[in-house]
């Protein structure tokens, strides 16, 4: 599988990690316990920002 230069990745431990980058076509990003999150630490997202 190719690596997505676009996703980057610091979770070595997963299958998907490849050179700090996802070999995944894409990804999915949400939250499990909250319905409006307020920061990134709310969510699976370090890039996650409020409108």
């Amino acid at each position: 599988m190719a690596i997505n230069e676009s996703i980057k990745c610091r979770v070595d431990s997963c299958k998907h990690f490849e050179k700090n980058h996802c070999s995944l076509t894409d990804i999915t990003v949400g939250n499990d316990c909250l319905t409006n999150a307020k920061d990134c630490s709310d969510t699976e997202c370090r890039s996650f920002e409020t409108h």
